[in-house]
């Protein structure tokens, strides 16, 4: 899940502190340490959605989706039939490759809450992934509009130099720079527009 509060080790908001710890052990590559420690924040606060995120996300870059998949349910058991929670599972199957169930997972999120950003990031990355780039950017773009967020300004460009279609990427990854809360995003958006810029000097062929 892409979460900017991830970032922040030292917030103001008390639920935010909670996570503090979690977050710290995640940033030191102590991965199993901060599974620990979010799921004793999930028993004593089983609706904190910023944790659901964040571990699974963990999870996630972890290379661990049967793992994401089983937290997917946990969340769902905890919250209910919700759009947060049809969304972790549909990204956990994504993470599986079973990119069919992925996507009617998406698409029952966005009936159940086509206001969050959230939901659409997934669905575009899930459409993607699947092979479906017109999808995938059309809902990249939803979710721009309702949640402007660097990682979907990221993705966008991704798509984009990925079907050779350089100064659009490029202008996605000046956007996903200018986006960004946090010097680490910023920096990796950076790093995109110079690849981007590498990119285009093969045109018109591609690179390897």
């Amino acid at each position: 899940m892409r979460t900017t509060a991830s970032y922040d080790l030292f917030p103001d908001a008390r639920s935010e502190r909670a996570l503090a710890r979690a977050r710290w052990l995640a940033r030191e590559g102590r991965v199993r340490d901060a599974e620990s420690a979010y799921d004793e924040l999930l028993a004593a606060n089983p609706d904190l959605k910023a944790c659901w995120a964040e571990y699974f996300e963990l999870l996630r870059a972890s290379g661990k989706p049967g793992e994401a998949l089983q937290l997917a349910d946990r969340a769902r058991a905890a919250l209910g039939e919700t759009g947060f929670s049809y969304t972790l599972r549909g990204a956990a199957l994504t993470e599986l490759g079973r990119y069919p169930e992925a996507l009617a997972e998406l698409e029952r999120a966005v009936e159940l809450d086509p206001d969050l950003g959230l939901v659409w990031h997934e669905l575009g990355y899930a459409a993607y992934k699947h092979g479906d780039r017109t999808r995938a950017l059309l809902a990249l773009d939803r979710a721009f509009a309702l949640d402007p967020h660097t990682d979907t300004l990221k993705l966008r460009g991704q798509i984009l130099r990925e079907a050779g279609r350089y100064q659009a990427a490029e202008v996605a990854f000046e956007g996903a720079a200018q986006a960004a809360e946090h010097a680490e995003q910023r920096a990796d958006a950076e790093r995109e527009i110079r690849a981007t810029r590498r990119y285009g000097t093969y045109t018109p062929r591609r690179p390897e």
